[in-house]
């Protein structure tokens, strides 16, 4: 008995021994401070924090190494005996498990910081991610089927290794996002009901190579491009000045370069895009249709990556380079087109298409003569983030086209017309941490947008100039620290001019007197709105509630826009969804209106005034369900929406007797869309679009339309294939043809009527052009592909290349879009405008 507790005394006191060889992080810290009389610089409220044990018996380089490989943190010698700890960017090594049935659980789950979700990387034997832990970050671990799970931070202090059981049958919404909602890159996110594009891991698109911005829209269930142009986009039935565009919070006025057929944004330098088709969140307003809101770099990138590149319409290039000691980012980016007369047949063909049926084509639709176009722009963003609590961005853009050509239908002499595009702007953005329960955010936008125009008109000339000027400040505070629901408040301003200087001046030589139309307008307003948006999330449920108030000085009015919106799961499989709000726009384009002679859609950009214009007032509705099971998804949304006082002009151009006018719009419609995941390769797609629409005339007829590019039936099918370097994508759409009885032909058969009624004393009547005018032009359909090979970076070669081959409309079909009307000189006749035929593009890019 003495033995055995001599032994028992010996191991106990070998035990305790040990444990006192051990300590926490700071007593040791402290220790070897002692011992080898060295100093030691760091937060003492995170490292008090760790806990982890270490060994005290080891040298101070042993020490430091053992340290740096248990705990995120970098240990710095600075001076002789002096040392810096701080945290840094570590791998961490995360496995899952069922608490109840005691096995691990297999991908996909999700990693969530602040309600993004960490680039997990998954290889045979684990899943890592890297991470750098800070107190105020709120980490959520999510799987599909299970309840989430909260983690605090000081667990990632401590190790890096994470072991997590989780609980099954609840699980919580507010940060689950759909991945490969179409294809790798574009997500969905049911809690705003948005739609995300991660512009770097976008792959190949149907009939792009280049990562288009607009072009990827086009692809979405509800958004569509009826004439073919990129930039003239159409969500939900809405015109393209009703939707909401903004770069980096900048807002952009320009569909596009060459008349919206190239995106005026740099792929390389856009990280993000978020796409709303009904409703977006209270901060924003201003349009009464979607939005869209493109993300350039919002980090600090580790690494610098620079790259060159071509395509068949112009040349780019781009850098992105820390700075300060990774404090600082800088990212620039610049595209410009080939110097006149370098065409490629892309070109060609948007140029065929563009020009068609306006006053430099002839009237079997050739074109007459060379059109002079360059196209640039411009991005350049300074990330700076001198700690975890503030990070402040400043970024801005500039964008130009510069088009000129000879307008053969101007008269007897003819004469060349020159338009300009310019949108530019800078914006400066400020976030920060309160404390661990409030962020704000403080931002401040300067923009300015101008279309300039001069144009012969038979003798004489036209000249225009229509700008804006935007400035917007906006301070939001949001409580992100509660487990189920958010809070945002905040307050907006902006202070908007919009100006028109117009004049038309003709030679009356018979009379000996000269015409003149000019106008010379401006309106300044000031736009005060606070908001409040309320975000609750549970075990089955998604709810927001949000409102908007908007005090618009020219009319001294103020305007209340609530929203609201919901997701309820009824299973892992199986989700709900509808959504409400009341919108409301004070800066719109008028209707029906040219300022330019042309023929172009380039109408006029005006605010609401007491004199002329009025302010947009539009409600959406939606409802839907989502089925996600098995790699299948099934995404259904009805809706509803209208826009009412939209404005419109009496007339073509101004002129001394015309005036304005107002119609309200009505849209309706189903989006169906269904996707497969074949393999972890490839992926097929098709979905359907019903579309109705109704303009209602605010005169005493009350005469009611059909929207000019609402097609009833959409239907597309597409597949995408991506494997080692190679990547194939392609689309085949088939629509209703556009409405050949919309307002705009109506005008032009009230014109020609006109004249008819004053022809002269004994001339004979024309025979009726407009008797065959069907309802609707022909049925479109078309068929994208696309691919792409990559030769990778490696240890050996410092560089990649990809190069790309893709093709719009491959069969060349020819899709009736507009029609033309002309009556003078007789006889009457139509000219047909097509969308864009065969139009192939090749692309090369090296990036390193």
């Amino acid at each position: 008995m003495r033995y055995l507790l001599i032994t028992l005394w010996v191991c106990l006191g070998t035990n305790v021994l040990r444990a006192q060889q051990s300590v926490a992080f700071l007593e040791y810290i402290k220790h070897y401070e002692n011992t080898f009389d060295a100093k030691f610089s760091y937060d003492p409220v995170i490292f008090s924090r760790i806990q982890q044990e270490l060994d005290t018996n080891l040298s101070l380089p042993q020490f430091i190494a053992q340290a740096e490989s248990q705990l995120p943190i970098k240990i710095q010698r600075v001076g002789k005996n002096y040392y810096t700890i701080a945290l840094v960017e570590s791998e961490y090594t995360l496995s899952l498990s069922d608490s109840l049935a005691s096995t691990d659980i297999e991908p996909p789950f999700f990693f969530l910081i602040n309600a993004v979700s960490a680039d997990i990387k998954l290889d045979e034997a684990k899943a890592t991610f890297q991470y750098k832990p800070n107190l105020e970050d709120t980490l959520i671990v999510y799987v599909p089927g299970y309840e989430k799970k909260v983690i605090a931070v000081n667990q990632l202090l401590n190790s890096r290794t994470l072991n997590i059981q989780l609980m099954t049958q609840t699980y919580l919404l507010s940060n689950v996002v759909i991945e490969e909602y179409i294809t790798k890159g574009i997500n969905l996110n049911p809690s705003n009901q948005s739609i995300s594009i991660d512009v770097t891991d976008l792959p190949l698109m149907p009939g792009e190579t280049d990562g288009d911005i607009f072009a990827s829209l086009a692809a979405l269930p509800g958004v569509t491009t009826p004439d073919g142009r990129p930039g003239n986009l159409f969500i939900r039935g809405t015109s393209p000045d009703q939707s909401l565009i903004l770069f980096d919070n900048i807002p952009m006025y320009h569909r596009g370069h060459y008349f919206g057929t190239i995106s005026p944004y740099n792929p390389k330098t856009v990280n993000n895009v978020e796409v709303y088709r009904s409703g977006y969140h209270p901060r924003m307003g201003g349009r009464v249709g979607g939005a869209v809101f493109i993300q350039s770099e919002q980090e600090v990138n580790n690494n610098s990556q620079y790259g060159i590149g071509a395509n068949t319409l112009y040349a780019m290039a781009y850098a992105k380079t820390p700075l300060a000691n990774n404090k600082m980012g800088l990212v620039i980016g610049a595209r410009h087109s080939y110097p006149p007369g370098v065409n490629s047949p892309k070109l060609d063909a948007i140029t065929k298409s563009v020009f068609a049926a306006t006053g430099i084509s002839d009237d079997e639709g050739n074109i007459g003569t060379d059109v002079r176009v360059k196209f640039q722009d411009y991005h350049a963003k300074l990330i700076f983030k001198p700690n975890e609590k503030h990070k402040i961005t400043i970024s801005g853009i500039y964008s130009d086209s510069d088009l000129k050509y000879e307008l053969i239908q101007a008269g007897p002499s003819g004469g060349d017309e020159h338009i300009v595009f310019e949108n530019y702007g800078v914006n400066a953005d400020w976030s920060f941490n309160i404390d661990q329960n409030w962020k704000g955010s403080i931002i401040n936008t300067l923009g300015r947008y101008t279309y300039s125009t001069e144009s012969p008109v038979p003798m004489g000339e036209r000249k225009t100039d229509n700008s804006i000027k935007d400035y917007n400040a906006r301070l939001e505070l949001s409580r992100t620290n509660h487990e189920s629901n958010q809070l945002q408040l905040g307050v907006d301003y902006q202070l908007q001019s919009s100006s028109l200087a117009y004049s038309n001046i003709t030679s009356q030589i018979t009379s000996g007197n000269m015409e003149s139309v000019i106008r010379n307008e401006s309106v300044d307003a000031h736009t005060l709105s606070p908001f409040a948006n309320m975000h609750w999330y549970g075990q089955r449920i998604n709810f927001q509630v949000g409102i908007r108030g908007s005090y618009f000085s020219p009319k001294q009015a103020f305007y209340l826009s609530p929203r609201i919106s919901a997701n309820f799961s009824v299973n892992q499989s199986l989700d709900f969804k509808a959504s409400a709000g009341r919108y409301h726009q004070f800066l719109s384009q008028v209707r029906n209106l040219q300022i330019g002679t042309g023929g172009f859609d380039n109408a006029l950009w005006q605010l609401a005034s007491q004199e002329q214009g009025e302010v947009i007032s539009g409600s959406q509705f939606m409802t839907g369900f989502m089925i996600n099971k098995n790699k299948w998804l099934l995404d259904v949304e009805a809706f509803y929406k209208n826009a009412n006082d939209i404005t419109y002009y009496e007339s073509l151009f101004f002129d001394n007797t015309s005036d304005f006018f107002t119609a309200d719009n009505v849209l309706y419609g189903l989006d169906t869309y269904l996707r497969k995941e074949i393999t972890s390769a490839t992926s097929a797609w098709l979905g359907y679009s019903y579309g109705g629409s109704k303009i209602t005339l605010d005169t005493t007829s009350q005469t009611t339309y059909k929207s000019k590019y609402v097609q009833p039936h959409v239907f597309y099918i597409g597949s995408a294939y991506q494997k080692n370097r190679w990547k194939f994508s392609g689309v085949w759409k088939y629509g209703s043809g556009l409405n050949a009885q919309s307002l705009e032909i109506a005008y032009v058969r009230e014109i020609y009527e006109l004249a008819q009624e004053n022809r002269p004393p004994g001339s004979p009547r024309a025979a009726d052009p407009f008797a065959d005018q069907p309802e609707r032009y022909p049925n479109v359909h078309s068929l994208d592909l696309s691919v792409s090979y990559k030769i990778p970076q490696s240890e050996q070669r410092p560089w990649s290349a990809s190069f790309g081959l893709s093709v719009i409309n491959v069969y060349n079909q020819k899709n009736l879009i507009d029609r033309a009307f002309r009556g003078n000189p007789p006889p009457p006749r139509w000219i047909d405008r097509n969308a864009l035929g065969f139009a192939p593009n090749l692309m090369i890019i090296f990036e390193w």
